[in-house]
């Protein structure tokens, strides 16, 4: 789990407000893609909203040689998803 900026969303009818994300790796064909679960969670770390992302070619390259690939992952999905993480 990281941290991110503040994002409120639009969730059952009442507005809350995401404040960190968690990916779980949920396929990896160990050669040119891989599949990630993520979600928004408030402060109590409840989901807010969830989805997937995915990571291939190039990219999949770079997230599996990386020196940190769970660091990476966190960076892969905070751009896909137009996140600020938080340090």
């Amino acid at each position: 789990m990281k941290n991110i900026q503040p994002l409120d969303i639009w969730s059952d009818g009442i507005t809350k407000t995401a404040t960190c994300i968690k990916l779980y790796l949920t396929y990896d064909d160990l050669a040119t893609q891989a599949a990630l679960h993520y979600s928004l969670c408030d402060n109590d770390g409840i989901t807010i909203y969830e989805g997937q992302i995915f990571i291939i070619g190039q990219e999949y390259i770079d997230w599996r040689t990386s020196r940190d690939s769970n660091n990476e992952a966190y960076v892969i999905a905070a751009n896909k998803l137009n996140l600020t993480l938080i340090p």
